[in-house]
């Protein structure tokens, strides 16, 4: 849906409820560009994992990466960048996640999705540049609840998911428990293997306590855990510009390479009343393991093979103050603080071979290495943020906020002495103000003009990639900032059957971060752009024409221009690497009475993503793409059968890129998944 949730009654889109700037809000009086998949939406849609939310929301990409523990996102055409930052804050019930590795892309007990567009440092600091994705997972209440979820689909893929809650004691302590188990044995074939490379396993859990001791203060303590084992990194070559081609390029190793990974994370958010304001402290620690271990040459051949321990630990505090919200003026102060550690021990070496290793006259082995590195990076960093919501004559309304960062960095790498080009330090820091004037025309129209400013740190290149090699890459990279402008409208028509909501934008970026990836030597460096521009808009529409049927359509614009770069010039005029023009999605939905308490549903979506292309110099880009999913149910109050299909028509599309590994025109592609279907039950007891 995106844009809207539709009321069962059918006559009237739903109110929604959005938190998304921090205030309570309608989604229709909220100024700014933000879309809501609610959990009437997740279900109706069979949204499993966040990729299939970016399908419903306009200028939003989620993926699989190189490996799973590491998504790739992007929002408004501004990408993840491998060993970077994200380019969008991710808060989970009020925590903001720490780093990219504690994202997990399946969403457990969701009650909705808030996708907020275009940049948010001002009220959710460094990395907030594209936007901010706020999931609010289900609430406990005083009733006892058992909601269980089976799929079962091709690819032998199984998935359960158990989510327990009520009172422990009514009206003061609540609990929930959610376990999901997901299996899946692949699809995408590789040949070297005689087998799927996609292939996952994975077990999670969250607990959750909330306590309100006095009616002046609630407690809310969250425990999750995180344990999979997935194929990774099942790339192919691909030679010359012959982007895309699936049936000449297909993976083909000797090794699998296979990703496992433990994430735990623990928080504790406390709110208390005051006499002058609601007082917030989150608190969150969180750790994370990652081991990669497999195929580095790609080839069926036994040249060499791959180590890649990734270790984050990462402790926050988040402390503000909210007036009351029946004030004229609503605000809230606020300061951060985290301090996050990261190891990345790396070694690239010649495949063990009883008889010796050809390739190198060796035996091969973990002491014969090609490339081998101990990177420790340390950031602590701060913040100190406002925000103020002020009513103006005339039905005019001003936000403003302010939001000061600053993340001081060291790097380090063990394995090798310390010199003056290995152990490195730097600050990055920035002022992220924003301002937004609104005016609500009457109850169902509201403009609205903004302003605003983000902030994504800088950081430093591994020292083996950045001097030892000899690569043209830079030690430090700088931060990256934003500056965007942008204006909208929230209206409704019809008797509010008909939502229309759009806005445009323009934003200029300073430094913008992107990747490079090469095979020899080994390495992976962020780069820099100097500057580019994005010119865009979004457009979201649910109409609701008669009873029990739902229209809706999505279209974000994203059209980038390259300004100045400085590593190479020629690339000016050029479209930004790792943006899609523009994203589309029509969806249309039936829900039949049937008998008794029994309902059927159909729906269909088609989504659409316009072209890309993978290089600064755009010599590498795929053309557009649209996918087709479909899902027929029947459900009561109590149970819901449903069949699903997602990518129907088998479409397929890079989802990572990476040009000229191996040497100019040798690049390697890793592929989405083709067709995927099955059978869902849920039981709600």
């Amino acid at each position: 849906m995106g844009s809207a949730a539709f009321a069962d009654d059918s006559t009237q889109v739903e109110t929604v409820t959005v938190t998304a700037l921090r205030v309570s809000g309608t989604l229709q009086n909220t100024p700014a560009s933000v879309s809501v998949v609610s959990s009437q939406d997740i279900i109706d849609a069979g949204v499993q994992d966040l990729s299939d939310v970016s399908a419903l929301v306009p200028n939003v990409q989620f993926d699989n990466g190189w490996r799973a523990g590491v998504p790739q996102i992007s929002l408004r055409g501004i990408p993840t960048v491998q060993g970077g930052e994200a380019p969008a804050a991710f808060v989970v019930d009020g925590v903001q996640v720490p780093s990219l590795d504690f994202i997990n892309q399946d969403l457990l007990d969701i009650a909705d999705v808030q996708v907020l567009r275009g940049p948010q440092g001002a009220i959710y600091g460094r990395d907030a540049i594209g936007g901010a994705v706020l999931i609010d997972t289900q609430r406990p209440t005083n009733e006892f609840q058992d909601n269980l979820t089976l799929d079962y689909g091709n690819g032998d893929f199984f998935r359960a998911v158990n989510t327990m809650s009520g009172a422990l004691v009514d009206d003061r302590l609540w609990a929930k428990l959610t376990l999901e188990d997901r299996d899946f044995s692949g699809l995408i074939q590789d040949v070297g293997l005689g087998k799927p490379g996609d292939w996952s396993k994975e077990v999670a859990g969250r607990a959750e306590i909330v306590a309100k001791p006095t009616s002046t203060t609630t407690v809310d303590l969250t425990y999750s855990h995180t344990q999979a084992i997935d194929g990774a990194s099942y790339y192919e070559f691909v030679f010359g510009y012959n982007v895309g081609d699936f049936k000449a390029d297909v993976p083909d190793r000797n090794l699998d390479t296979n990703d496992h990974r433990y994430i735990n994370t623990y928080s504790a958010k406390v709110d208390q009343v005051t006499p002058i304001g609601t007082l917030t402290s989150v608190t969150q620690y969180a750790d994370t393991d990652s081991e990669v271990v497999g195929d580095a040459d790609w080839t069926p051949a036994p040249v060499v093979q791959q180590w890649n321990a990734v270790g984050v630990k990462a402790f926050n505090e988040d402390l503000r103050l909210a007036s009351p919200t029946n004030q004229t003026v609503q605000w809230f102060v606020g300061g951060f603080y985290q301090l996050r550690q990261t190891t990345n021990n790396l070694n690239v070496f010649f495949e063990p071979n009883p008889g010796g290793n050809i390739y190198c006259g060796c035996a091969g082995g973990p002491s014969f290495s090609v490339e081998q590195d101990n990177d420790h990076n340390n950031s602590l960093a701060w913040a100190v943020y406002g925000q103020a919501i002020a009513a103006l004559p005339d039905d005019f309304k001003l936000l403003a906020a302010l939001r000061y960062d600053t993340d001081k960095r060291f790097d380090q790498d063990l394995s090798i002495p310390p010199g003056p080009t290995n152990a490195i330090s730097a600050t990055f820091q920035a002022l992220q103000p924003s301002a937004t004037l609104s005016k609500q025309f009457d109850p169902d129209f509201l403009g609205y003009v903004t302003v605003g400013r983000g902030f994504r740190s800088g950081g430093f290149n591994a020292y083996t990639d950045s001097v030892a090699s000899g690569l043209l890459v830079p030690r430090e990279y700088p931060e990256e900032t934003d500056l965007n402008y942008e204006g909208g409208i929230k209206s409704q028509f019809l008797n509010n059957r008909l939502t229309v909501n759009a806005d445009v934008f323009h934003t200029d970026f300073s430094n913008e971060q992107y990747f490079l990836v090469n095979a020899s030597p080994p390495s992976r460096d962020i780069v820099t752009i100097k500057s580019v521009s994005f010119n865009g808009g979004e457009l979201e529409i649910t109409y609701l024409p008669v009873d029990g049927l739902t229209l809706g359509g999505s279209l974000g614009v994203a059209a980038s221009n390259i300004n100045s770069n400085d590593i190479d010039q020629n690339d000016q005029n050029k479209q930004s690497p790792e943006a899609n023009l523009y994203t589309a999605n029509i969806s249309a939905e039936y829900r039949q009475p049937l008998w008794s308490d029994y309902d059927a549903l159909y729906r269909v979506d088609y989504s659409y993503k316009g072209p890309i292309c993978y290089d600064s110099a755009n010599d590498y880009c795929y053309h557009s793409v649209g996918f087709l999913d479909a899902r027929v149910g029947i459900e009561n109050g109590r149970y819901t059968f449903a069949v699903w299909g997602k990518n129907i028509l088998s479409v397929r599309e890079p989802l990572s890129f990476l040009p000229n590994t191996f040497g100019p025109g040798v690049s390697l592609q890793l592929d989405n998944e083709p067709a995927t279907y099955g059978v869902e039950v849920l039981a709600h007891f």
